[in-house]
Formats: C-alpha cells, structure tokens, sequence
C-alpha cells in the first residue's frame, strides 16, 4: 500500500477547569487515514464551536433526536410551575420534569439541578397513583425518542449527594437510567446506589452498572465505588445501542472507567434506544414498607444536585460517528 506524507490530527481537550483550550498533536499517517484525518478535523471543530465562544456555559441545547452535541447549563433556563400533573416540558420542550408525586421536587439553585425526594414531608396530590414520593427526575424530550440500533450517545454531567446523604441499607435507589418506554420494565441501562446484600457485589450504597436490555434479567456490574455525603462525580457515560455484536457500553467515574463492555443494550422485543432521565428514583418508597425501613435508619428524604449536562447523539452516517468524544462531554 501506498504511504503517503499524511497527518493524522487527533484531538483532546485539557482536563483542567479551563475548558476554552484544546491540544493539538501529530503522527504520520497511511492513505488508508484519510477518512479518520477528516473526521478528527470534523470533531476538532465541533469542539471549539462550542468552547470558542467564552468560559461561561451557555446552553445549546436540542431534541432528544437531534444529532450533534447537546448543552445545558441551568442558570439560563427555568423550572415551570405547574400544578397536578406529573411531569411537564421545559428549556424549548427539549426536557422533561418528572416528579412523582409532588410537583416541586426539582429545582435550580445556585446553577446546579437540585433533586429531592421527601416520601412523608410532602403529602403525595391526588393526580398521582402512589401513596408516598418517589422520583425526581428530568429526561430528554420528545418521549419516546425510539432512536434506531447503531445510533450512538455520550452523556457527561457532575453529581453531587448531599450534605446530610445517608447509605440506605435496605432500599436501592438510581440517579440515571434510560427507558425506551415499554410498561413494566426496568430501564435498560441505569447507574443504582445498591442495597445491603443486593446483586452484584452486595455492599450498601455501592454505585453499580445495570444493564437490563437483554431477556435474563438484570446484570449487574458493581464498581467498588460507596460515594458518601457532599461527594461530587464527575460521570461519562458512552452507549451505542444494539444488539449482542454491536451494542457497546462504557462508564468512567471521576476520570477513571469502570466499565467497558460489547453488550445488548436494547431490547428483544422492542429494539430501539430510549431517552435518557437523571435525578432519584427511589422505586422501594412506593410503599410503607420500604419508607418505614429507611425512616428506621434516620432517612427522611434524599436530596442530590447536578451539575451542566452535555450529551451527543450520532447516527452511523454522521461524520464523528463512534470518534471519541469523552473530552467533549465530560464536565
């Protein structure tokens, strides 16, 4: 094969608070790179359109089927009030509210989402079918997304639990998962804070990967990783949804990854992707049981914050498709 004087750009993104510089290096490449030089080139410039404008965040947002890379950073947008229902659409109908069972469980303060689940302190309105509040949550919007196999997205935000989280022995809970809408099932992929003696790896408040895409129930994936009061992360998270040969999942937490798997991530009977919710569900508070084994260990509510969302979304004609854009999400 013919060599050709060829650069191959490849670029990243210091990892600094400093997000507005990006590095640029070199190595020789073949003629069979000249599809990865310009898609490199094409990913470089996504980048600095969206961190040539100025330091501060600003969101540019979109639809859960629109491609290319997606922002928002809360101090520019609102929560709407409303009033006896469950969810409702903001930020131009690209998110959703959904809290279960009272209406003001998510908020902005301070420039970061804040999410809180309190089962007693607020008396669960009579539009909801639950006794008690159990969720708390934003998701991408237009439901249902029902992105097609093979389209890929990254997701990255910073999350914090706050000051007075205590580790549920008894109840798990989950701060982000991906639903494609099918009625009582489990969310395809989803990251949960387990319960004592729960599957996988057993230990109370462990985060674990949850991939539930498959027909077999769930397989859980503990990362030995117990956050504790106050503690942010910053999460990264890649997916492409298919099947069992091209279906991909891959987690990183605070810079390191903790899975990186060639998996299912869409269901038999339903293949497609979902739309991707963060905040708290916390599903075991839906009876008295599991609000009286919490209240038992001095948990009354939960209450975690997030901080500005980026996510991609790619199909597989898209120029940067499967390129890696870590960088250009992680917060």
């Amino acid at each position: 094969m013919k060599f050709l004087s060829l650069f191959l750009v490849v670029v990243a993104v210091s990892m600094s608070s400093d997000k507005n510089s990006a590095v640029f290096w070199f190595q020789d490449a073949t003629e069979d790179s000249k599809l990865v030089l310009l898609q490199n080139r094409n990913l470089g410039h996504e980048i600095n359109q969206y961190m040539s404008t100025d330091s501060i965040c600003k969101t540019k947002g979109g639809k859960a089927f629109d491609t290319g890379l997606k922002v928002w950073c809360w101090d520019d947008i609102s929560i709407p009030s409303y009033v006896g229902e469950k969810s409702k659409n903001f930020s131009d109908n690209q998110l959703k509210v959904d809290s279960e069972c009272y209406e003001k469980q998510v908020s902005i303060e301070k420039g970061r989402l804040k999410f809180r689940v309190s089962p007693l302190n607020f008396k669960a309105n009579d539009w909801c079918d639950n006794e008690f509040n159990i969720r708390a949550e934003i998701s991408t919007a237009p439901w249902l997304v029902n992105h097609p196999k093979g389209t890929e997205e990254w997701f990255g935000w910073s999350y914090t639990l706050g000051d007075d989280y205590i580790v549920d022995q008894d109840n798990p809970w989950l701060f982000f998962q991906v639903h494609e809408g099918t009625k009582g099932k489990t969310p395809l992929i989803a990251l949960w804070c387990m319960n004592k003696g729960g599957q996988g790896s057993g230990k109370a408040g462990e985060i674990h990967i949850v991939n539930s895409s498959s027909n077999y129930g769930n397989n859980f994936y503990p990362t030995n990783i117990v956050p504790t009061a106050g503690q942010t992360m910053d999460i990264v998270m890649h997916v492409v949804w298919g099947d069992t040969h091209n279906g991909l999942l891959e987690v990183w937490i605070d810079g390191v990854q903790v899975h990186n798997r060639q998996a299912r991530t869409v269901r038999f009977s339903n293949p497609v992707g979902g739309n991707a919710k963060w905040g708290i569900y916390k599903w075991t508070w839906r009876n008295k049981d599991g609000v009286t084994k919490s209240q038992k260990q001095g948990i009354t509510h939960l209450q975690t914050f997030m901080g500005p969302l980026k996510m991609v979304t790619r199909r597989p004609k898209d120029i940067n498709y499967l390129s890696n854009s870590y960088m250009l999400v992680a917060p």
